[in-house]
């Protein structure tokens, strides 16, 4: 029972003292009112208690005084960083078979980068598994104890988590999403990297947004900004997920202020290459975007009109289009159109995004057109309506 308590294992606990008294699991279950099930899955392993309170509440039904509970399990006590990013991570459901630490070092920008660009192209549905699969090569190479290479591998895992909790989110999965982020922002912090830190902050701002909790969005772009200098591209994307946050909660003033402040930082910045490649998605056209979003949140359409219709073309002139996020700005050009009185073109940019939906892959996206038709149902009467119905599935 002493091992027990040391490992705080409740179930092997249980069962030396059913085993000593010779109770029922029926017994023992009543003694903390929960069902027989549930002291069978801890018997057997199925099921843990990792919080020292629920411990003691399981210590002081069988009489077991509270001073023979320790703080932590054995082994806890010291836990190094690389023992936290795994469970953090959690366990992973696919084959790992990690490669040479210098090769996949080596090749992570790429990685990175290639992940960006399929991310646009594609969607966040079609990348997810594969994005966690690298994710947790590396958490399993970090694992291993490759002391030599432990800041890069940390930095690593921070980046790669980081892109997929973004890919989870796109692909609807919002606990993996928090999951990933929460490795990204402790991995971040641990390979001295607030640049990366403050990014990872600035996504869980939007998956915040994406979820209703403004508030609670405000909050986490507010600590990212404040966190980070607002100098270069990594000003510039914070900036705009203050203004995001700020104009999700009305804060109009505020909000011209804070993309003022993203333009001025974008501005002084230098070349692409100059910028981490976690922050390459982050390029005019993104600027754009955001602009416009946030001018239509507060209520400054035309404005919003014209940020996000450059967007749209600036995608367009790209290498490879970015179709998911022409399917998003497109969206958005449709909202403006209704939020105007105008159906003839708020339809005609839902049509064009219904198109290019079908040559993607995002939940995140075929959930917004889904909510921009539910809007738009109040005026089927009206022909470009019934003819923008017409096109959906």
């Amino acid at each position: 029972m002493r091992e027990a308590l040391g490992r705080w294992d409740v179930g092997a606990l249980v069962l030396a003292y059913r085993r000593h008294t010779g109770v029922s699991q029926s017994a023992v279950a009543a003694l903390v009112s929960i069902d027989q099930a549930e002291v069978s899955r801890l018997e057997r392993g199925r099921k843990t208690v990792r919080d020292r309170r629920q411990v003691m509440t399981w210590t002081r039904a069988l009489g077991v005084p509270d001073a023979m509970v320790p703080d932590l399990p054995i082994g806890e006590a010291i836990k190094g960083p690389e023992s936290v990013i795994a469970s953090l991570a959690g366990p992973h459901a696919y084959a790992i078979n990690a490669l040479a630490p210098s090769s996949n070092l080596e090749d992570l920008d790429l990685l990175v980068i290639k992940l960006q660009q399929r991310d646009h192209q594609f969607g966040g549905d079609a990348l997810i598994v594969e994005a966690e699969r690298r994710l947790h090569e590396i958490v399993a190479m970090l694992s291993a104890g490759d002391t030599a290479h432990e800041k890069p591998l940390q930095n690593a895992v921070a980046q790669l988590a980081q892109m997929a909790g973004w890919l989870a989110l796109d692909a609807g999965r919002p606990a993996e999403s928090r999951k990933n982020l929460t490795t990204a922002l402790y991995a971040a912090h641990i390979s001295e990297n607030p640049g990366l830190a403050s990014s990872v902050l600035g996504y869980m701002s939007l998956t915040a947004l994406y979820h209703g909790s403004p508030v609670e969005a405000l909050a986490l772009a507010r600590t990212a900004h404040d966190s980070s200098p607002v100098t270069g591209r990594t000003g510039a994307m914070l900036a705009t997920r203050m203004a995001r946050a700020l104009a999700e909660n009305g804060q109009k003033a505020e909000t011209r202020a804070m993309l003022h402040a993203a333009e001025r930082a974008f501005e002084r910045t230098g070349t692409q290459s100059d910028s981490p490649v976690w922050l390459a998605y982050f390029d005019e056209g993104e600027l754009l975007a955001q602009q416009g979003t946030c001018l239509m949140k507060t209520g400054a359409l035309e404005e919003a009109r014209a940020c996000l219709g450059s967007a749209v073309e600036y995608l367009r002139a790209s290498e490879t289009q970015n179709l998911r996020d022409q399917v998003h700005y497109l969206v958005r050009l449709a909202d403006i159109g209704l939020m105007a009185g105008d159906l003839d073109e708020s339809c005609a940019q839902a049509s064009r995004a219904l198109i290019l939906n079908k040559q993607i892959s995002s939940t995140r996206m075929s959930k917004n057109i889904t909510d921009f038709m539910a809007r738009l149902r109040p005026h089927r009467s009206a022909r470009p309506v019934q003819q923008l119905f017409d096109q959906v599935p």
